[in-house]
This record gives structure tokens, C-alpha cells and sequence, in this order.
């Protein structure tokens, strides 16, 4: 782990995560050789759907961040559909306020050329454009992952995006994991055991007895978790 960040930036060549998962992304536009986080990229040209396969096979590669030869989903069932978020239990126990507010602004800022239905019914995409220095790079939205274990549905990635369609009392498009080979790497909380709060915790307090070695590196294959 470096220090208390999770998950670090990253700026991956296309062909890089194409080998990694087997699939390429989009023969038919060309100088789209970067990946980057979506926070990062200033301008969308286009966006594009995913196919089933690869989809599956981006999910499907997400290692381990304490042993990157351990893929959590490998032999998983993966879904996408809308569930309610009060119907979810969570790891993370702290809503960050700026968080809240930025995701409200950024996703019709980001997304306004095109007439997308929102951040709850947002599908996974691959989004084409350029970053701050107005040079070609890709991203991916890909919806919050919600893991299945035991009968209950843990939120993995997304605890901003589902506490606002929660607020709002409406579904989020979500990506669902079932049948992990891995423990999850933190203690299972509910939504009444989290506080907004206006600056992160200590990485000690995000969490209930982080496991770090389990966290779910989504970095390494270009999603910003």
C-alpha cells in the first residue's frame, strides 16, 4: 500500500488493458491509445457501449491489490440492472459533502453534449475525448459494483453515487458480483452507521477491520474506483 491512498491515479497505453483482458476496445477510432480516469478527461467526443464480453472481461481482470495474481471475479456471475440503495449495505463509513456536490455537477457537466438519462440509469460506457492538455485519451464509466455475499448486497464502489439516487428515492444502474472467490475487505455495516462529513477520515476510520490485502485493485485495469 502507498501511504493511506486506495486508489492511485493512473495513465495506462490502450494496448496495455486490451492484452490484459483479451478484447480490444474500438477498432474503428483511431489515437484513442490512453486511458485515463473519467475525473480526468475535460472534453467527450463520443461515447460508445460496451459489448457483453468485454464488459465481462474488464470486471473480470480487477486483481488484488495485496497479491495481483488473485482475480476476485475471475469465475464470478456479473450483472447489470438498477437497484434501490436502501436496499444495499455499505463497507465505508464516512459520506464525503464535496463528493456529493461534484458528482450532482460533473455528471451533466461531463455528459452534456450528449442526452443521457442521468447518474442513476447511466449504463457502463467507454467515453472518447481529451484530457486537460487537449490530447486523445479514453476513459470508463462504469456503475457502482455491488457484491452478493450471503444474500446481501455490499457496496464495493459507488457509496457516493448510491447515497445521492438514495436521497433522491429513485434505482442506480449498479454492476452486480456474486459468487466471489474473495472475502471482502472490510466488516459489513449499514447505511445508518455512516456520517457526511467535510474532510476524509483516517484511513483507520473509513473502514471496520480493513483487510487491506483484499481491497479490489480497480486501478489496474484503468476504473477509477
Amino acid at each position: 500500500m502507498n501511504g493511506d491512498k486506495l486508489n492511485l491515479p493512473f495513465d495506462y497505453p490502450t494496448e496495455e488493458v486490451e492484452s490484459k483482458i483479451g478484447f480490444k476496445f474500438n477498432e474503428d477510432l483511431y489515437g484513442y491509445d490512453r486511458i485515463i480516469p473519467l475525473r480526468s478527461m475535460k472534453f467527450v467526443k463520443r461515447m460508445a457501449y460496451f459489448e457483453r464480453d468485454t464488459f465481462e472481461a474488464l470486471i473480470r481482470n480487477i486483481p488484488l491489490r495485496g497479491d495481483p495474481s488473485v482475480y476476485p471475479y475471475k469465475k464470478a456471475r456479473i450483472e447489470v440492472f438498477g437497484r434501490e440503495p436502501k436496499g444495499c449495505d455499505v463497507g465505508q463509513t464516512f459520506i464525503l459533502e464535496s463528493k456529493l456536490i461534484s458528482l450532482i455537477c460533473d455528471v451533466e457537466q461531463t455528459f452534456s453534449r450528449f442526452f443521457v438519462k442521468g447518474l442513476s440509469k447511466m449504463p457502463p460506457v467507454t467515453v472518447y475525448g481529451a484530457d486537460a492538455n487537449g490530447e486523445k485519451a479514453m476513459a470508463f464509466y462504469i456503475p457502482p459494483i455491488i457484491e452478493i455475499h450471503q444474500n446481501q448486497a455490499v457496496i464495493l464502489d459507488g457509496i457516493h453515487r448510491n447515497c445521492v439516487c438514495k436521497g433522491a428515492g429513485t434505482t442506480i444502474n449498479s454492476v452486480h458480483i456474486s459468487e466471489v472467490d474473495v472475502p471482502l475487505p472490510f466488516d459489513i455495516i449499514r447505511w445508518k452507521d455512516t456520517q457526511v462529513m467535510k474532510e476524509k477520515p483516517s484511513i483507520e476510520q473509513r473502514y471496520v477491520n480493513l483487510r487491506k490485502e483484499y481491497f479490489r485493485h480497480l486501478g489496474a485495469i484503468g476504473i477509477d474506483g
